[in-house]
């Protein structure tokens, strides 16, 4: 059923991809034959990645079947795919998901320390996508996240559904993108399970925006990801984010911090701030 799952997700992305290019930048004409669809045809990119048209059309289709890496790069290469879509064709290629998170919190009271000590906006998010800690200064800047009911203390479910975050973040439209790209590119590995197709079920009722993008299938990382907040009392204040895994040998758990941004005069905002 897992492989299955991921076989559709990469045909689903090979044909969003497929779809976004435009024929006449590879110099391909339309010719007596009108296109019913935008973006390339099959057999355009089959013959663009050097294969044949057959065995392209059956790794759309999700047929069970292998993909060497030298073939899996010819087609991101007449896909013209990012790095951040290469590594994620591989992995769907590959199977390799992620950890599934344990029933049992892995915090300990000295990593929890060290989140409610960290001098900037700190949270952390477990394989599931739910929030798990944070420090006071995550909760004054972008919402209170001790107050909002555990089912809803979701990542995804607060940046889409949650009006508080919302307007706090400036730059939502362009940070959200980014987040759920880099969303995309790690949960489709595990589509198999059910709260995953729950929580894009519900979002894509929820969210008009969500059920928009994520019929895009784009694909991403959050290097160089920026995060602008409107805070009633010290005004605007422009972050990078910096995410890292990996906590007690649990790779699937996520760290986020936003660092003030130099020079934005953030960390000087920050210090005058008292919590």
């Amino acid at each position: 059923m897992e492989d299955q799952l991921q076989r559709k997700s990469l045909g689903d992305f090979l044909k969003s991809r497929r779809a976004s290019l435009s024929p006449q930048t590879f110099g391909f004409r339309d010719g007596f034959s009108r296109r019913r669809t935008p973006g390339l045809r099959r057999e355009e990119v089959a013959q663009l990645a050097g294969v044949s048209l057959t065995w392209y059309t059956w790794l759309e289709q999700g047929r069970e079947m292998s993909a060497s890496h030298e073939v899996l790069e010819s087609i991101g290469n007449a896909l013209r795919l990012t790095s951040a879509e290469r590594q994620y064709l591989h992995r769907l290629n590959g199977r390799q998901a992620p950890q599934v998170a344990p029933e049992a919190s892995p915090l300990t009271e000295a990593f929890l320390e060290m989140v409610r000590t960290m001098p900037y906006p700190f949270f952390v998010i477990d394989p599931r996508n739910r929030l798990i800690a944070w420090n006071a200064l995550a909760c004054e800047l972008v919402m209170d996240f001790a107050a909002i009911p555990a089912e809803e203390r979701v990542m995804l479910k607060l940046i889409f559904l949650h009006p508080a975050f919302r307007e706090r973040v400036v730059n939502w439209e362009q940070s959200t993108k980014l987040a759920l790209a880099y969303y995309r590119k790690h949960y489709d590995l595990i589509a198999d399970q059910g709260w995953y197709t729950e929580l894009v079920s519900e979002l894509r009722a929820r969210s008009e925006p969500f059920a928009d993008w994520w019929v895009k299938h784009e694909v991403g990382e959050k290097n160089g990801m920026r995060v602008d907040i409107a805070h009633p009392a010290l005004g605007l204040l422009r972050f990078e984010v910096v995410t890292f895994g990996q906590i007690n040998d649990l790779e699937a758990y996520m760290c986020c911090m936003y660092v003030p941004l130099p020079g934005s005069g953030t960390a000087e905002k920050l210090a005058d701030l008292k919590l």
